[in-house]
Parts: C-alpha cells; structure tokens; sequence
C-alpha cells in the first residue's frame, strides 16, 4: 500500500488521479477527512507535525510520497519558521516510517547547484533531502527547477511577470541558470519509479533539455504568448520589493513568493543521468510545455 501526502497539492493532487489509474492501493493523509472515498483510494486525518497521527498513518505502509514542504503555512508572525517546521515533519515523518518497516520514500525537491550558498527555500529542501538519504529507509528523490503547469508556484509567479508588466525589471537574477519542466513529465517519472528498480537509493535532477537564464525564460514566454515586453537591468536584488508587488497579482501565498524570489539567485541545471534509459522518454521543450497547458493570451 502507498501513502500520499500532499494529495490535495500541485503535485500530489496528480500523482493521485494516475495512482488511481493503475488501481494501485493509495492511503491519503488529509488534514479534513475528504467526503468521498474510491474502493482503491482511502482518507485517514493526521498532520506532518503530529507524530502519533504518522505512527497511524504509515501502518501496513511500503511505499511514502513525501510531498510536504512548510512555505506558507505558519502561523501569522511566524513565517520565517518554515525551515524549523520542514525539519520536524520530515524527522516526524522517517521516525513513524522505521517504525512500521515502510521501504521506500519517494520525494520530490528543488535542484540546486551544490557549489553555491543556497537560499533559506533551498537550504531547507536540501536539509530534508539529506534527512530521508540517511534515514536507512530506501528512497527516489527528484530534484526540479520550474515546473510548468497551472497551479505550480515558480510557473504562476512567471506567468504573472510576463502578462502584467511591460516593462520588466531585470535584477541581479538575469543570468541564473535554470532547466524547466513539463507538470506531466514530473509526474510520469514519480509514477513509473515505482517500478524501477534501478531508482532506489538514488537521486535524479529533471528538466528539458534547453538551459535557460531567468530572462531567456521570459521573452520566450512573451513570444509564446503574443506579448511585447520591454526588460530593463536594474542592479541589487531588491528582494522584498519584488515579492511584494507580485504577490499582489500572482494566485500564490506571498509568503511563498518571497521565498522563491530570494531562490532566483540560485542555478538550477541538472547534473548528467541515465533517466532515458531507465524510463525510456525525455521531457518536452519549455515551448511545447506552454503549448500543452493551453497557455494564450487574455
């Protein structure tokens, strides 16, 4: 049997529906008991930060999607504390998981160039990431950039960028580095790994195989879309002030936004891998991702 958390979220949300495809046993850990349940697909209540609640949960357990990441969700006054918060989860979440002798965590995070001085978002994802690589327990962790689709943070916060302003400011992330990602490409490999073998103890970087800087993402995003837009190099990062105004427009929590404009200073290209050969497909290009979602002009 599988446990699913985040079931509700972006990615979680679409592991689900393709796990219910397959008919494989799923047991979700909601916060709200959902009202409807499928004869393959169950609910049980519990919290990330409720370590009894996991004990529960992870019963009769063999594989874990770990899909829990704290942004935007501390309690007012305390949103600095998502990094503390992730760190609990997470040891909450393997301490329940050697308990009751599950096999497999399948996890996904955010790449990140090993050399740099990470962000508070990314330091944090790497120091879940090492917790799950040494807990003893097997694991398969991806490790994406942007991922394109509807309802994913970096993708909304792109796509706000490019409709709502003219002109742009180009700050001091002009020329991060990053490889995007297709929403339905992320979800075949956490999918399919599940019956890779060759996946176990291992960690992948996902992404197409055009590199892009941030600015090369956005004009060929406004190209996609029709829109003519101006960019103007501004120095300094002017972090705060970035997150505020697009956290104004953008569909996501703000909080979340600053954490992830204080990231674009980080590269994000992926290391060399054997994924084709072990899944057998490659991602799509960032322009057929556009294409794919249905992305035009309002």
């Amino acid at each position: 049997m599988i446990l699913l958390t985040g079931s509700t979220g972006f990615i979680g949300a679409r592991v689900l529906r393709v796990l219910a495809e397959k008919n494989l046993e799923v047991r979700c850990l909601v916060r709200k008991r959902a009202s409807q349940e499928k004869p393959n697909i169950t609910y049980m209540t519990g919290d990330v930060l409720d370590y009894d609640s996991l004990v529960r949960a992870t019963e009769g357990i063999d594989t874990v999607y770990y899909f829990i990441h704290m942004m935007g969700n501390q309690p007012r006054g305390e949103q600095k504390r998502f990094d503390t918060l992730d760190r609990l989860a997470i040891n909450n979440m393997v301490k329940a998981c050697k308990l009751n002798g599950v096999k497999r965590i399948i996890h996904l995070t955010g790449m990140r160039n090993p050399y740099e001085k990470l962000s508070q978002h990314l330091e944090s994802r790497k120091e879940v990431e090492e917790i799950i690589k040494n807990s003893g327990i097997g694991y398969t962790i991806f490790r994406a950039s942007v991922i394109i689709g509807r309802g994913g943070a970096a993708f909304e916060i792109l796509d706000t960028a490019v409709r709502k302003f003219p002109i742009i400011p180009v700050l001091n992330w002009e020329n991060t580095k990053v490889q995007p990602i297709y929403i339905d490409d992320v979800i075949r490999y956490l999918v399919e790994c599940l019956d890779r073998k060759e996946t176990l103890n291992r960690c992948f970087d996902i992404g197409s195989s055009k590199i892009f800087t941030y600015k090369e993402l956005m004009q060929q995003y406004a190209e996609e879309l029709g829109l003519k837009r101006r960019f103007i190099s501004i120095p300094g990062s002017w972090n705060r002030l970035s997150a505020a105004v697009l956290g104004k427009f953008a569909p996501v929590n703000p909080n979340v936004v600053y954490w992830l404009v204080e990231s674009l200073q980080n590269n994000m290209v992926c290391e060399p891998n054997d994924l084709k050969k072990i899944f057998g497909f490659e991602p799509i290009s960032f322009k057929e991702s556009i294409r794919k979602i249905g992305i035009v002009n309002k």
